[in-house]
């Protein structure tokens, strides 16, 4: 195992930790921006519609392996419920995320960003996420000050996902390099660790301990220690970094 030139990492449960997302919370912040809502529309209402649209979506996502992008079926809801907004569409996926699921960093995260930094090893991000670069990179920007992450991939943006290759491919054309040269970093056994790995990267399963609420029962796939570097805390990948060859 070689030292990388850069470390990918995957977003949730990775990064940032949400243990809940609430969605007429997460509605209830967006309907205070409202300027039109001949209907009455409630944020149980909004979080009905959205639930059912969610549910499809996602299943025909994860089948196919290409993705889709959250406020594209947020506008379809609002419009066909009339509601008329005083702010544009980037803002409404703000207010709406950090309603329904104000995020904290995972434990360990910012010292290990820190150390990274200092040894000039590059970072970034490769994310199966239905919310846009803008929002993402703002929302880590808050919660990491300073991250000092290159870039980040959102796999809506690219109508692909992870495990898919081609998704992996666009992240090491990005930071111009070849997957001997980078680790790839997340908690998902497959779409993460198998995903990395197809692609010629060296993964690293972080195993934590935090709850996952939302990973799918067929990412649960069974890995042995061969397949990848597995750690349980983000301390633990420094001393393997140390270990590598040069």
């Amino acid at each position: 195992m070689k030292q990388p030139e850069m470390i990918l990492f995957d977003y949730g449960h990775t990064l940032v930790y949400e243990p809940a997302f609430d969605l007429p919370a997460g509605f209830r912040a967006v309907l205070e921006l409202c300027s039109a809502n001949p209907r009455r529309v409630t944020a149980e209402d909004l979080s009905r519609a959205y639930a059912e649209a969610l549910e499809r979506l996602m299943a025909a996502s994860r089948q196919a392996e290409c993705d889709f992008m959250d406020m594209a079926v947020k506008k379809g809801i609002y419009d066909r419920l009339g509601l008329g907004f005083s702010r544009d569409g980037p803002e409404l996926e703000r207010v709406f995320w950090d309603g329904a699921g104000p995020g904290t960093p995972m434990p360990g995260i910012e010292a290990l960003l820190r150390e990274l930094r200092r040894r000039g090893i590059r970072t970034g991000v490769v994310s199966n996420m239905n919310f846009r670069e803008e929002t993402v990179r703002g929302r880590i920007d808050r919660l990491l000050p300073g991250n000092g992450l290159e870039f980040v991939l959102c796999s809506c943006e690219y109508a692909t996902r992870k495990p898919r290759r081609d998704f992996f491919d666009l992240a090491l054309a990005r930071a111009e390099l070849e997957p001997s040269q980078v680790w790839y970093c997340g908690d998902n056994p497959r779409c993460d660790v198998l995903g990395a790995r197809d692609a010629g990267m060296t993964p690293v399963w972080y195993d934590n301990a935090q709850r996952c609420p939302y990973r799918a029962e067929g990412d649960l796939v069974p890995l042995d220690d061969a397949a990848c570097l597995r750690i349980r805390d983000w301390s633990e990948l420094l001393p393997a970094l140390d270990r590598a060859e040069r």
